[in-house]
């Protein structure tokens, strides 16, 4: 660093010190009340996502009963109809409607529940073949799922959601706060309000709401000003202290902060030149025998000191910079040369990568990806795409036009981290995958409650439904792999059988695996996928 240059350094250390310590308060209420907005848009996106999880759960039931447009009431198995239900606390009833009439999976008769669905105001989802409606009479809300399956055939859940704005707020807003999902047509379906909550001002109230993507819900939540102002505000004199040297120390960081955030792009695209970003490989194995099935493809930056630099540091900043197209071009690069001649004489190992839902949209995709893939020597058959759901899909036509594309020249698809991210069963409808990986987050849970083990259930069975392999993701446990099993998965990745690793080990992996098949049937045999 020049002298210049260090003198601008030791200059900007100093402003943001004399800024942090001269409007300690400020900066410090400030920085509560940015935080505390963000913990609120975060409680209402959570309510919303575990609304949107409680339909999508509500629709599958919904299927695992109708079976074809010939189901009616006098065909339909109304123990189906009560195991739908079993297990869930917001679940309540389940009815079908035919032209022939209609039967609840429970019998008894609630005459305002039958008003109120028949003054039912529906709205329209994603898929014009299911509605939503609210559904309330004095003393409940509820919200209705209907599911247009033949010509005047309907099959229709009642969910009781006052359940999900139960303790969602903290304590210290539980007296001073409103909530309340609604609707398209701004009906109502749950709502909270404390005791007090008729006296509460309308023009003091802080609103924060948010939309779903997936359904025609909103939810919003009001709070009073004067609470939100005292919420987490309180700082006693040892943190105040702590936060002094914290400024002090922030000074140094945000000056070095700016001064770096132009070499460190410099640095990446060093790195691509120099060949310091390598492919790493996470085998996918068979979880009853533990053949080898595959790897995904990882990236690591290893530097000439040895130093590795995490994915999480780089990845999302060549996203966000331009360079993941150009990164993903070396790796595949350098695992056409490692593993390319591995793939050719062993064409049931999948080579699979991850590109992001911009990349998977852009314009002649696949047409670069197929020339690189051939260009490097991978075989087209043994690709799979991995489309994350960290992001949203922007067009969900596009991309089952890009999936039918690449299916039509050999590769395979995959939806990453599903589950977990923006695009819910709508995606995995309008895909046209061949394989769901599901989530690392939902695998560690399996083993420890039920909801994790029934929801792993579900997105397996949705996937079976559509024809899909489904690959575990994260799997470190022997007691995980039994779950799997029983839940009828047959593939997945993680620590359990191998870290990542780089192509020098899979070699030899799978050189062990050929060896080992002869031995049991004198050389004739081949691993079988999952």
């Amino acid at each position: 660093m020049t002298v210049q240059r260090k003198l601008q350094f030791a200059a900007f250390v100093l402003c943001f010190a004399g800024l942090f310590a001269g409007g300690l308060s400020l900066a410090h209420r400030a920085f509560i009340a940015s935080w505390n907005e963000q913990q609120l848009h975060r409680l209402a996106r959570d309510t919303l996502s575990r609304t949107e999880q409680a339909i999508d759960s509500a629709v599958m039931k919904m299927s695992d009963v109708v079976f074809n447009q010939d189901t009616s009431c006098a065909t339909v198995d109304r123990m189906a109809m009560t195991r739908a239900l079993y297990g869930s606390s917001i679940m309540k009833n389940m009815r079908l409607e035919t032209r022939d009439g209609t039967c609840w999976s429970y019998e008894e008769k609630n005459q305002a529940l039958e008003q109120s669905i028949a003054a039912a105001q529906h709205n329209r989802t994603n898929n014009p073949h299911y509605s939503l409606f609210s559904l309330g009479f004095p003393g409940w809300k509820g919200l209705g799922v209907r599911w247009q399956y033949g010509p005047e055939k309907s099959i229709l859940e009642v969910l009781a959601t006052s359940g999900l704005l139960f303790a969602i707020l903290p304590v210290e807003l539980r007296d001073s706060a409103l909530m309340q999902l609604t609707l398209a047509d701004g009906s109502s379906f749950a709502s909270y309000a404390p005791r007090a909550g008729s006296g509460m001002d309308d023009a003091a109230l802080i609103i924060f709401e948010e939309k779903s993507v997936q359904y025609p819900i909103a939810i919003s939540l009001k709070v009073d000003s004067a609470a939100l102002a005292q919420w987490n505000h309180s700082l006693s004199p040892l943190t105040s202290a702590i936060v002094v040297a914290f400024g002090l120390g922030f000074g140094v960081l945000a000056a070095r902060g700016m001064f770096r955030s132009t070499s460190i792009l410099d640095e990446l695209d060093a790195a691509l030149a120099n060949g310091e970003i390598r492919p790493y490989f996470q085998p996918i194995f068979h979880l009853e025998s533990r053949q080898l099935l595959g790897f995904e493809m990882l990236a690591r930056w290893i530097k000439p000191d040895g130093a590795v630099i995490p994915p999480l540091a780089f990845i999302p900043l060549a996203e966000s910079n331009g360079r993941i197209e150009r990164l993903t071009t070396e790796l595949l690069k350098q695992t056409g040369a490692q593993l390319g001649g591995l793939l050719q004489a062993q064409s049931h190992l999948k080579l699979s990568f991850n590109v992001t839902p911009d990349q998977y949209l852009a314009a002649d995709f696949v047409d670069n990806l197929t020339a690189q893939a051939t260009k490097f020597g991978l075989p087209l058959n043994s690709m799979v795409v991995e489309v994350t759901e960290r992001q949203a899909i922007a067009d969900k036509d596009k991309a089952a036009a890009v999936t039918e594309k690449l299916i039509d020249a050999g590769m395979q698809v995959a939806i990453d981290d599903a589950g977990t991210g923006h695009n819910g069963l709508s995606a995995i409808h309008a895909l046209g995958a061949n394989y769901l990986k599901i989530d690392k987050f939902f695998v560690d849970g399996i083993t420890l409650d039920r909801k994790s083990s029934e929801l792993v259930e579900l997105l397996a069975a949705l996937a079976g439904k559509f024809g899909m392999t489904v690959v575990a993701e994260g799997v470190e446990t022997e007691e995980q792999i039994a779950v799997l099993l029983q839940l009828g998965i047959r593939a997945g990745q993680g620590f359990v059988y191998s870290k990542p690793v780089p192509a020098t080990t899979i070699l030899a992996m799978a050189a062990k695996a050929v060896t080992l098949g002869r031995q049991a049937d004198g050389g004739g045999s081949q691993l079988r996928s999952a």
